[in-house]
């Protein structure tokens, strides 16, 4: 079987990073922050979008996240993670349908919440 025969590549990707600009008086366009993001759009048009993004002003502030996306640029899905001061404030996941959204979270603060929410259409 020659490699052709094995392999899928019908997906493009793109990476990049975003830099955070402060407009503080005193560090005016001094990098503040940054986020790193890979977008994965497959052959059926859904998108993968993950990122890591890094706040450097006291308290620091870390998120990463994973969200999906269909063909039309509707949510599926999304998984998010923050940390504050090297400290765990929470994570979630999100779930979307036709006509509802849903979260299962666990926060610092709230401690686990489960909603569910009807929806008019998609969100």
């Amino acid at each position: 079987m020659s490699n052709k025969e094995i392999l899928q590549r019908d997906h493009e990707t793109v990476i990049g990073k975003i830099i955070y600009l402060s407009e503080k008086e005193d560090r005016q366009g001094e990098e503040r922050g940054r986020e790193y993001f890979i977008i994965n759009k497959h052959a059926n048009g859904h998108r993968k979008i993950v990122a890591h993004c890094e706040i450097d002003d006291q308290p620091a502030v870390m998120r990463d996240i994973t969200y999906s996306l269909d063909d039309n640029w509707l949510p599926m899905d999304c998984f998010v993670r923050i940390s504050v001061g090297d400290k765990f404030m929470g994570s979630g996941w999100f779930n979307f349908g036709d006509d509802f959204a849903e979260c299962e979270t666990s926060t610092l603060l709230e401690g686990r919440v489960s909603q569910k929410m009807q929806t008019q259409g998609r969100l």
